[in-house]
């Protein structure tokens, strides 16, 4: 296949092996893998790369140089060296002008069939052999414009025909594709699994399909902005620093489109530490840029098709995400945990099932010169594969339950699907098999992103679980996310017991399991919080004790208890501060279990507060608090009848799952909890 691949696009392919190690950073990686391709044998690398470098250093300037190239070129009058060339075309003067930013140099003057030859001048410049001319008489608008390009000789691709490679990739099976895309992007696939190597090679999605929204949180070391750095001369990477709206949007003193309208991919790297200078602002435009890649200037509206990719950090654990996380978006900054922007998301990329890149990891074989597919994802961008095969497949909520999918879900899957349709078969033949393989990815990456929204917001955005039909076949699609059981499961008690009772509680905004364990023991009515236990639930535990004693004959506890024993309240996780009056009742139940010896269903949770008069109090968080007790298997929930409204107020998805008893006293509460 190498010799095949390399003999079908002859011209356009190099040993990627060869391009690594060179020790010429200082070139972009296309200019290196054009000179190896084009002016170094495999059989005689060694030898002609050397003259290679020779060339390259004897006329490459160096920007400490600049001047004294200007003046070489003035005193002898002409010069030749190795440099980006970039063209504009002003139209006030009707003139093309050339900037080269290695000589300090912005107006140079330009042969106009040079503009025809090579028109990617005009897109980001070219990098080559550029021999300059001096000439004093060379004079534009009462200015003297002496410098004048005599020749140029690429160091790139300058044509791109997108229907030749087209038609070539249909000579390659998918498994041969694959390979070929993942040696391009500078990996060996020989290293990867199947499912590794679409993963990686999605993280190019952005590139082909405009407008696409994707995040990317994994380990350190596997390369998530490598694609982007190395691949493609559109894309641009912010490493932290700032982040302005100016920069990013529109500049409202010059006019000037920012990065989404000039760049087709707008990387943050390291999100967590990028700088937002205005944050508010910033997540409000964004919102609205990710929905439908218009963004407003006083009463203009403007259009741009530039992706937005975030990537950052995630610590794992084993080969999943670590559980501390609650939900899969808490690496992000506060100010863009904000839903409306999450739900704006194509595709969340599993960044902890990318492996790392190590040494014997990059590319050994043949692969696209980095130039040539740089243009060809950009030319890829233009086209439509997915419109044909849309009709091949239905997409479709399988829970059965809630409102369903909504018009966001369904344009992610698609816009994913795209590009992952044009980096595999952009020739549009596909079979079914290969279309449910892609289709499930896209799926994948959208119903992430709804799992950890049904976290984060379960009021409004109930479960869904994605899935598609092919048609012809009736294959139905549902898939498997590695990192759905990742999260901690408390574990209930197996059976009743005396003294252990389950409360509710809220952590942030995240609902948690929290078990008080309580013991009586000989002493002289000493009450021992443990557990971290803070002052705010310290007064509860005082309240509780106070509570039982002046009613201590109307519960059946001896009157003279506290003079007998002392009471220790445990809250597990002791790790952890527990702060906050809504474990009132739960520590009352856990204290006249203890006194009474008697035991505790273990299939309830509770949360209110109490007073010393026995009454219970409403609390916060019933949303996030009775989450928790669905997702740890609770058959009961006690609640303060203050809060009937804010139950009665839920969707009815979470309050179809569990069971909810109110109360207004302690006695109820104690009714319900105590086994006779």
């Amino acid at each position: 296949m190498n010799l095949r691949f390399k003999d079908s696009f002859s011209g356009k392919v190099v040993n990627k092996r060869l391009t690594f190690n060179t020790g010429m950073d200082e070139f972009p990686r296309y200019v290196l893998e054009y000179l190896i391709d084009n002016y170094c044998s495999e059989d005689n690398f060694q030898e002609d790369f050397e003259r290679v470098k020779r060339r390259l250093r004897e006329n490459f300037v160096h920007g400490a140089e600049a001047e004294r190239i200007r003046s070489y070129i003035r005193e002898h009058r002409e010069h030749t060296i190795i440099a980006n060339l970039e063209i504009r075309l002003v139209e006030t003067e009707d003139k093309y002008w050339g900037s080269i930013g290695a000589i300090n140099e912005s107006f140079v003057n330009i042969p106009e069939p040079l503009v025809k030859q090579y028109p990617m001048l005009l897109a980001g410049g070219m990098w080559g052999t550029i021999t300059l001319t001096y000439d004093e008489s060379e004079v534009h608008n009462k200015k003297i414009r002496p410098f004048k390009v005599a020749e140029f000789t690429p160091f790139q691709i300058s044509m791109i025909d997108l229907k030749e490679f087209i038609e070539k990739r249909k000579l390659f099976d998918d498994r041969e594709w694959l390979d070929i895309l993942v040696n391009s992007f500078g990996l060996n696939p020989d290293k990867m699994t199947r499912r590794e190597k679409l993963l990686y090679i999605s993280r190019a999605v952005p590139l082909v399909e405009s407008n696409h929204n994707m995040i990317e949180l994994g380990p350190r070391e596997t390369g998530k902005t490598y694609l982007f750095r190395n691949v493609s001369y559109y894309a641009h990477v912010l490493s932290g620093g700032k982040a302005t709206p100016a920069g990013l949007f529109i500049n409202l003193n010059t006019g000037n489109v920012g990065l989404v309208g000039t760049r087709e991919a707008i990387v943050f790297d390291e999100i967590a530490n990028t700088d937002f200078t205005d944050p508010k602002a910033m997540v409000s435009i964004m919102q609205g840029y990710m929905q439908d890649g218009k963004f407003s200037r006083g009463k203009k509206e403007i259009l741009a098709f530039g992706s937005i990719v975030l990537v950052g950090n995630l610590d794992i654990q084993g080969k999943l995400p670590h559980e501390k996380y609650y939900h899969l978006f808490e690496p992000l900054p506060s100010f863009l945990q904000v839903e409306a922007l999450i739900d704006r998301l194509h595709y969340y990329l599993p960044g902890w099932e990318v492996p790392k890149i190590s040494p014997e990891g990059a590319s050994q074989d043949y692969g696209f010169i980095t130039d040539y597919f740089c243009e060809i994802m950009h030319e890829l961008r233009r086209i439509d594969v997915s419109g044909p095969i849309k009709s091949r497949f239905e997409i479709f909520d399988g829970s059965g339950t809630g409102p369903g999918l909504t018009s966001r879900d369904v344009r992610a899957i698609n816009k994913t699907l795209s590009g992952l349709l044009k980096l595999m078969y952009p020739h549009g033949e596909v079979s079914d098999d290969q279309l449910e393989e892609l289709v499930s990815l896209a799926i994948e990456g959208r119903q992430r992103i709804r799992n950890q929204l049904h976290l984060m917001a379960p009021g409004e955005y109930a479960p869904v679980q994605i899935s598609a039909r092919i048609i012809k076949s009736g294959e139905v699609i549902i898939p498997t996310l590695i990192e759905g059981d990742r999260k901690v499961h408390v574990q209930l008690p197996a059976q009743a017991l005396v003294g252990e009772v389950t409360g509710l509680a809220v952590a942030g905004e995240q609902g948690m399991i929290l078990r008080f364990e309580t013991q009586a023991s000989k002493g002289h009515g000493r009450i021992v919080p443990l557990g971290s236990i803070q002052r705010v639930m310290r007064e509860s535990i005082e309240a509780a004790a106070q509570y039982i004693k002046v009613y201590a004959a109307d519960l059946g506890i001896a009157a003279d208890w506290a003079e007998n024993f002392d009471l220790a309240v445990l809250a597990t996780m002791m790790a952890i501060p527990k702060e906050g009056p809504s474990a009132g009742i739960t520590i009352v139940t856990g204290i006249v279990s203890a006194l009474k010896n008697q035991p505790v269903r273990h299939d309830i949770a509770m949360s209110g507060e109490i007073t010393i008069m026995g009454k219970v109090l409403g609390v916060g968080g019933i949303q996030p608090k009775l989450m928790a007790a669905i997702d740890a298997g609770v058959k009961m929930v006690i609640l303060p009848e203050e809060n009937k409204t804010d139950v009665l107020n839920l969707p009815e998805y979470i309050r179809n799952r569990i069971q909810v008893q109110y109360v207004t006293d302690i006695k109820q509460v104690l009714g319900l909890a105590l086994l006779v």
